[in-house]
């Protein structure tokens, strides 16, 4: 794989691993064609919701 200095590793436990793969299985099992999410769309998604919420909270403090 190629270095992409614009990408970092993210360390996850393993219960959020099974998490994730949960959300795998489960999108895999709404698909026609048996397809999913890799795990690191699937986190990337995760961690976007969450920021856009914490986003959220900030601005309604403010």
């Amino acid at each position: 794989m190629a270095y992409n200095p614009n990408f970092k590793p993210v360390m996850l436990t393993m219960a959020q691993m099974e998490r994730i793969r949960a959300i795998q299985d489960a999108e895999k099992d709404k698909s026609p064609l048996n397809l999913a999410p890799t795990i690191n769309a699937i986190a990337r998604s995760l961690v976007d919701t969450a920021l856009n919420q914490m986003e959220k909270q900030v601005d309604a403090v403010r």
